[in-house]
């Protein structure tokens, strides 16, 4: 058997320890950097249903511009429906010229639909139904629709749409 020399046992026990340390520091500074990192905390299920629920402000009528005597129809404070003719097409959704019925003042206005995995469109008189992107395939510009959302879409010119009818 081989002598081995002191000074390259002495040398080699240096390195491991000297490696040992290392990777404890190393471990240590890691779960200091892990303990800072911030975690965002969920909004709760109030606060979304409140930011869904919330109006638009488009086409709200403040009280001092109605003219004295004038009469302005009163909406509910969530609508959730409305109707328009598709004037475009896009690849996640549609632009509609609406009717206005979501809006106070009751001006028609263009409508930013966006589709989602969940938005059904349905043929006329439901006898066909597509799921998310595929119902864009089965609409034409210059088609009447109705439109369907879980927001509220009272006041709102941009949202997501649920279902979309044909008329």
């Amino acid at each position: 058997m081989p002598k081995i020399n002191k000074n390259i046992i002495i040398g080699v026990s240096i390195a491991a320890i000297l490696i040992f340390t290392s990777i404890l520091i190393y471990a240590f500074l890691q779960k200091s950097k892990i303990s800072q990192i911030e975690i965002p905390i969920p909004t709760s299920t109030s606060q979304i249903a409140e930011e869904v629920l919330a109006p638009g402000e488009i086409g709200e009528i403040k009280e001092t511009e109605i003219p004295e005597g004038v009469q302005i129809p009163e909406l509910p404070p969530v609508i959730f429906n409305t109707a328009g003719t598709i004037t475009e097409i896009k690849t996640d959704g549609l632009i509609v010229q609406g009717l206005g019925s979501n809006f106070t003042d009751q001006k028609p206005r263009e409508l930013t639909l966006i589709f989602t995995d969940e938005t059904i469109t349905f043929e006329t008189g439901q006898k066909a139904q597509y799921q998310g992107l595929e119902g864009l395939k089965h609409l034409k510009t210059g088609e009447v629709i109705s439109i369907s959302s879980l927001e509220n879409i009272r006041g709102k010119t941009q949202f997501i749409v649920d279902y979309i009818n044909k008329i």
